[in-house]
């Protein structure tokens, strides 16, 4: 609706004109949630020793901004948390189509801690969120988020026949706590969706809602590989073409030891390459200093092990940079050696892709960001 009156000789034509456009639909919408009809576990578990599966469809309604994971628990006693605690409770989850295809490959709860942190900034630090408390009793709440901003990546959920689908697997005790549990947490999960709301088809002066959010036109992908880090010293080639195709908004880099523990492992130089462009050619000091020129000082501080090369536009800041085009074809590479006092080797590297796949009729506005 208009927000207020034109004076003079502007008001007719004004008023003439706004006859023949439309509300925006992020102005007619608004932002809705609703608790899922199926819960992960039934709403409870405790804890044992081996991970437990789940699987959940999504109620439809509106158009899907994001899956809410609200996490809570009690009751442990013993043992300590373990390094990327507590978002390892989740495992091997994966956002699906109603067909069974993946938007989302499977990922471990803690990428979706990093894809939140470095590619929805503008929600700022998870681990600074009211629930956060990396706890023998975890809290936290986790997102799955096919939604960038301002409608882009939203999809359409109003056909009870076709329902969204997340599962994955609730961690056993010792992905979230390590050493001597003498009684494992019972975890409550409480999930619900978020959408824009089906506005209605006029306001009150009787104007036309736009009824479907343009960011319907642009789709959201996340990809993951692992490869095995070479010894000390030794020289490594990583390699992303398995995960090449689509426009790259968000690229991570995640190194492990042999025990699991994330490590800054990548020494200087650590070259970027796509087919025979080089992209940059960093020291760990350049590269973690791009990181603060694009995300500021009120980011997630950047965990150890985790490398990111960031490639959206944040139009609220004016920084960044435009979605990184690939092929099928593209040779997306990286080249370091691993730190010749490395402990535990051979490590291994998690390659993390959130990309994108613009669809027809996208508005120029809804690109890059």
């Amino acid at each position: 609706m208009a927000a207020g009156a034109v004076a003079g000789a502007a008001a007719s034509s004004t008023a003439s004109a706004s006859t023949t456009t439309m509300n925006p639909f992020w102005s007619a919408s608004n932002w809705y949630f609703e608790p899922n009809s199926q819960e992960i576990a039934n709403g409870s578990w405790q804890l044992t020793t081996s991970p437990k599966s789940f699987s959940v469809q999504l109620d439809t309604n509106g158009f899907l901004k994001d899956y809410r994971i609200v996490v809570r628990s009690s009751g442990a006693v013993g043992g300590t948390v373990t390094p990327d605690g507590p978002y390892p409770l989740f495992q091997n989850t994966t956002f699906q189509t109603p067909n069974g295809s993946e938007f989302f490959q499977p990922h471990p709860g803690y990428y979706y801690l990093l894809y939140q942190a470095y590619g929805r900034p503008w929600e700022g630090d998870p681990t600074r969120w009211y629930d956060y408390a990396a706890s023998i009793n975890p809290s936290f709440t986790m997102k799955l988020s096919p939604e960038l901003r301002y409608t882009a990546g939203a999809l359409a959920n109003m056909d009870s026949r076709r329902q969204y689908k997340v599962q994955g697997q609730i961690g056993a005790i010792n992905s979230v706590i390590s050493g001597n549990v003498t009684t494992a947490p019972t975890v409550s999960f409480q999930s619900g969706i978020d959408t824009w709301a089906q506005p209605d088809g006029q306001d009150l002066m009787e104007r036309t809602n736009e009824s479907v959010p343009p960011g319907v036109a642009l789709q959201v992908y996340r990809r993951f590989a692992n490869q095995v880090l070479n010894g000390g010293g030794a020289s490594n080639t990583i390699d992303a073409r398995s995960l090449t195709g689509n426009q790259q908004r968000l690229i991570m880099l995640v190194v492990r030891d042999s025990l699991n523990q994330r490590q800054d492992y990548l020494t200087d130089p650590i070259t970027w390459t796509l087919d025979s462009r080089t992209m940059g050619n960093f020291s760990q000091a350049d590269l973690f200093g791009q990181m603060n020129d694009f995300y500021g000082t009120g980011y997630m501080p950047r965990p150890a092990g985790v490398y990111v090369f960031p490639r959206f536009f944040n139009p609220g800041s004016l920084v960044g940079q435009g979605w990184l085009e690939t092929n099928g074809a593209t040779k997306e590479q990286w080249q370091s050696s691993t730190l010749s006092t490395g402990t535990n080797l051979p490590g291994t590297v998690d390659i993390l892709i959130e990309d994108v796949v613009p669809l027809r009729g996208l508005p120029y506005e809804l690109t890059n960001i």
